[in-house]
């Protein structure tokens, strides 16, 4: 006899059915234009950083990232009288640990109970991040193929300098690539978990090895300062962007000294790199550029830690520190 399935006894309930959809990230809210007000479940009261449940949306307004906070807020009134699905994304809060919300629901009067517009919002942090990174790896890829022709033209003007002969020049310039090549290596193969933490004056004697033949250059950093093995990649991107601006426009195109100095002191790890001034004619860099952006989010983001540089007659100073795990 085949079994009754037309009742299972199972009743859905509004406490199981929220707890259901809050486990798949899933935040439920609703507003009133002529209020001005949103109720918010405990998930997006969460999401939003306030223990109220009814909140003007004026003051959600002001917790929404400022790069998003215009955009956002045309999205939001669309809502109000736009029949059709929406979804738009916002960042709530600043800075590297902000969070990716994406608001999505029916607008206009499908979208209404009362003068309630309800809808819900759904934490796409981790989607986003994923995609900012996949930018910034291309992006990267492209800011190092380029800065690979200008460590190029750098290594050949400091050969070019001192070469007694067309061998000794070939050969010199030869031995330099080598060497950039390897520290390249080193750092990828760390990444993909072939070796154990790193010690960061092995990598910063690597990248500047091709340097240092007639270079003057001070490496002093401690045993305890090491990379762990999925944060090689990011230490050696660091030192390497520090390097090839030091060779286009700082100590390393001639003429100054460069001191690189790592300590580990009360749960921070602390690198210093410090260029006297170049020679005469060098244009030293702004910082503007994508390779600022890239330091700062390779620094703040992936490593948790901050950094200061500071550019001007004397030369570069730029420190950064970091939490050690």
């Amino acid at each position: 006899m085949a079994e009754d399935v037309t009742s299972t006894g199972y009743e859905w309930t509004l406490a199981s059915f929220t707890d259901t959809i809050h486990r798949g990230g899933v935040a439920l809210w609703a507003w009133s234009p002529t209020r001005r007000l949103a109720q918010l479940d405990g998930l997006c009261r969460e999401f939003w950083g306030t223990s109220e449940s009814v909140v003007p949306i004026d003051d959600l307004f002001e917790r929404v990232n400022a790069e998003d906070r215009s955009a956002m807020m045309r999205d939001w009134a669309a809502s109000e009288t736009d029949s059709h699905p929406y979804s738009f994304d916002f960042r709530i809060g600043d800075g590297p640990h902000a969070r990716w919300v994406s608001a999505r629901g029916v607008g206009g009067e499908a979208g209404k109970v009362g003068e309630w517009v309800q809808a819900i919002f759904l934490d796409v942090t981790r989607q986003k991040r994923a995609e900012e990174a996949e930018h910034l790896l291309t992006a990267e890829l492209a800011h190092r193929v380029s800065n690979m022709f200008s460590v190029a033209r750098a290594l050949t003007a400091i050969v070019a300098r001192g070469a007694t002969s067309t061998p000794h020049f070939a050969e010199d310039l030869s031995q330099r690539f080598g060497v950039l090549h390897e520290a390249t290596t080193l750092a990828t193969r760390a990444q993909a978990g072939d070796h154990g933490n790193v010690r960061l004056r092995t990598l910063a004697e690597r990248i500047l090895s091709p340097y240092l033949d007639g270079g003057n250059i001070a490496i002093d950093v401690e045993e305890a300062a090491v990379a762990p093995p999925d944060k090689v990649n990011d230490y050696a991107m660091i030192l390497h962007e520090l390097a090839t601006n030091s060779a286009k426009y700082g100590a390393l195109s001639g003429g100054g000294t460069l001191t690189v100095t790592g300590r580990v002191a009360d749960g921070t790890l602390t690198l210093d790199w410090n260029e006297t001034s170049a020679s005469s004619g060098a244009v030293a860099s702004d910082g503007g550029g994508f390779g600022s952006r890239l330091l700062k989010q390779t620094i703040e983001r992936s490593l948790g830690g901050s950094f200061t540089r500071r550019i001007d007659e004397a030369g570069l100073g730029f420190a950064m520190h970091v939490p050690v795990a």
